[in-house]
């Protein structure tokens, strides 16, 4: 594939790095405008999967993960001192536990702050979590469809989406995530090859949903349905 193969399809990492090969070849000056473009979101900064097998869960039919769990627990207590002590617990949990242990206190404060509406707080949890686990596609697929539907920019949101698909190639969420940002830089930018590249998203979205994902399906479907009511100018 080409950078600009790459670029169109949402695979900002894989552009990055063909753009840094071809520094001094035919393509350099292409290559020199997708650096420039992608320096500006840090790619060279993100954390590295280390690809140790972790597991990546199956989203349930409710759209939760057995991640999730402690927040609905957490949530659940009426009691507001117990409550504050369970969130403390999680704060302290996040500077002293092991990196899998943080991991999952930033995660789960990022989703508490999320139901309350602190978006900026959600993200930075999110990132924070990548940061200590980043081998759990989940991380990375949160942090990716929190950003795009509360205004971060297109790219950023899909240097996320994009390693969320490359430790999980069978999420049916992170492709169709994937999809929105596309077809929202189609829309932005007037370029079609977003919107082609978001079509074949969503089919393999669809092919990816499990029997009992009937909710993620429907909403997939609907993107789907409605791809014809984007029009170029």
């Amino acid at each position: 594939m080409t950078m600009d193969d790459y670029f169109y399809n949402g695979e900002l990492m894989q552009c990055y790095l063909a753009a840094l090969q071809q520094v001094e070849g035919p393509e350099a000056a292409l290559a020199s405008k997708y650096i420039t473009l992608l320096d500006e979101y840090e790619l060279a900064t993100l954390p590295k999967p280390t690809l140790l097998g972790e597991t990546q869960y199956t989203e349930r039919g409710d759209e939760s993960y057995p991640e999730s769990d402690a927040v609905v627990e957490i949530r659940a207590i009426k009691d507001e001192e117990a409550f504050s002590k369970r969130v403390q617990a999680l704060e302290e949990i996040a500077k002293t536990g092991t990196a899998h242990e943080k991991a999952q206190s930033f995660f789960t404060q990022g989703e508490l702050f999320l139901f309350a509406h602190h978006y900026n707080e959600s993200v930075h949890c999110f990132k924070q979590a990548v940061k200590e686990n980043p081998n759990k596609a989940l991380y990375w697929g949160i942090t990716g469809q929190t950003m795009h539907r509360f205004g971060w920019m297109p790219f950023d949101a899909l240097a996320y989406l994009e390693q969320a698909i490359v430790l999980d190639p069978t999420n049916a969420r992170w492709k169709w995530n994937k999809a929105l940002v596309l077809i929202q830089l189609a829309k932005d930018l007037q370029m079609a090859p977003f919107m082609a590249n978001a079509a074949i998203a969503l089919e393999e979205a669809i092919t990816c949903c499990k029997e009992h994902q009937r909710s993620l399906k429907e909403a997939i479907q609907n993107t789907m349905d409605n791809m014809d009511s984007y029009v170029f100018s």
